[in-house]
């Protein structure tokens, strides 16, 4: 039996030498990928097929967080891994070896059996089965993706950007599991903050990407910014409005018109003092249609007097709000719309000119309607502008031409540049925190 391990792990550690993608496995076997012949090849004693269960991305989460209940069998080649990435797994192997491991396949769990679309798994399922195992059902990792599910082990990489990106820059993940991901910030140390906003606190993640809470008991604090003398303020959404959370906690603005706010998302800060704040109302529960009368929205123009003044209230979903760096051209992102909207910044703080600056690769016409998913917006220091959509990160050279799109493991909510040197995009969307290293820098300002 010894002679039999120290092969296997032999063999393992070879074929991991050779290849760029590991498994992370539950159980015993912590790192194990195993190159076997094509499923063309794979030869099985199973009797006859039956109705598998397949999981929806719903069951298959629920399993996922239980690990010591279910043993994972991914019957995938590495190189399709790789390609599509996969889920924590117990064991990785073709089906035509499924005979061989029988005896390091505990039989005190359930078993599941994982292929791209559940077609193989459903061929294993059938001969574990045959072999007195208990298989609860069958994944298809492509299924399971469309379905919103999170893959691990693609590798994430940039195109190349000119001036932003070089190609092959990997999108490192710095987290994972937040109760919640938005409002980015960058703190002078180069540090981020953001909203763990279910969870009403704000993290901190510092340069050497150790993490932190930062605050807690926030008002449901959903984005940041930062002002000259290094105060915090947020829009909130427990109490809808805007505020400063340090150095003392005080509403700056509730309602407008005698009305109180619905749900500010989103807010930018200019060295003037003036903040712009859109509020969309409440996010649609998944998979709910847009209503044909959206209900009333705002973006808002909150002036250092403490006066509010509204903006316009005909952008179906009003989202994230950026300013230039010389703070002459705001910048909405309209979560239904196609295009990013622009105004023009007027001396006295007003805006006027509205015009559609960019056209959104995201938007796309979705079951519950059209939508681009566009989120957060930051600027860099030559005046590119970077929106998250449902597509990634979109970039914009200061005229609205396209650049590029960096896509994600999951799709980004807001993003902000921080740094030692404001040279890390940082990130945020679904729970997840993602870091690129660019070529280029962020403003280097107070504010957001």
């Amino acid at each position: 039996m010894r002679k039999i391990e120290k092969s296997l792990k032999r063999k393992w550690f070879l074929t991991a030498a050779r290849t760029t993608f590991t498994l992370f496995a539950i159980g015993a076997w912590s790192t194990a990928l195993i190159t076997y012949p094509t499923l063309s090849q794979a030869q099985t004693t199973a009797g006859a097929a039956q109705t598998e269960n397949e999981f929806t991305r719903e069951q298959l989460d629920q399993l996922l967080a239980a690990p010591d209940k279910v043993t994972f069998i991914d019957l995938r080649r590495a190189d399709e891994i790789a390609a599509i990435g996969g889920l924590p797994v117990y064991l990785n192997i073709q089906v035509s070896e499924l005979d061989r491991f029988l005896p390091y396949i505990p039989r005190d769990r359930s078993v599941v059996t994982v292929s791209n679309h559940a077609g193989r798994a459903k061929r294993a399922a059938n001969y574990l089965r045959s072999q007195g195992y208990t298989v609860t059902g069958v994944v298809g990792v492509e299924n399971y993706a469309a379905q919103g599910g999170t893959l691990y082990g693609k590798l994430f990489a940039t195109p190349a950007i000119d001036g932003v990106v070089a190609a092959g820059t990997r999108v490192e993940v710095i987290r994972e599991g937040f109760d919640g991901t938005e409002g980015p910030v960058a703190l002078t140390d180069g540090s981020i903050i953001f909203t763990e906003n279910r969870a009403d606190r704000i993290v901190r993640i510092a340069p050497d990407n150790s993490v932190s809470t930062y605050l807690e008991k926030t008002g449901g604090a959903n984005s940041l910014a930062i002002g000259a003398k290094g105060e915090l303020l947020a829009v909130q959404t427990a109490k809808p409005g805007v505020a400063q959370l340090q150095p003392a906690s005080n509403v700056l603005a509730a309602a407008y018109s005698g009305k109180p706010f619905n749900r500010p998302n989103d807010l930018a800060l200019a060295r003037t003092g003036n903040i712009y704040f859109s509020d969309p109302g409440a996010p649609l529960a998944a998979g709910t249609p847009a209503p044909a009368v959206p209900a009333k929205t705002g973006l808002y123009w909150l002036n250092p007097r403490g006066q509010v003044k509204l903006i316009t209230d005909d952008i179906r979903r009003p989202n994230g709000v950026a300013l230039s760096p010389d703070e002459k051209t705001l910048y909405v992102a309209n979560t239904w719309g196609e295009n990013l909207i622009a105004f023009n910044v007027q001396p006295d703080g007003s805006l006027a000119g509205r015009h559609d600056f960019a056209k959104l690769a995201g938007f796309r016409n979705a079951p519950e309607g059209p939508t681009s998913g566009a989120d957060g917006i930051a600027v860099d220091a030559s005046g590119r502008v970077y929106v998250a959509t449902s597509a990634g990160v979109e970039v914009f050279s200061p005229e609205g031409t396209a650049l590029g799109v960096i896509a994600l493991p999951k799709q980004p909510q807001n993003l902000a540049f921080g740094g030692a040197d404001h040279s890390q995009l940082y990130v945020v969307g679904r729970g997840s925190v993602y870091r690129i290293k660019t070529l280029t820098k962020g403003v280097d300002r107070p504010g957001k």
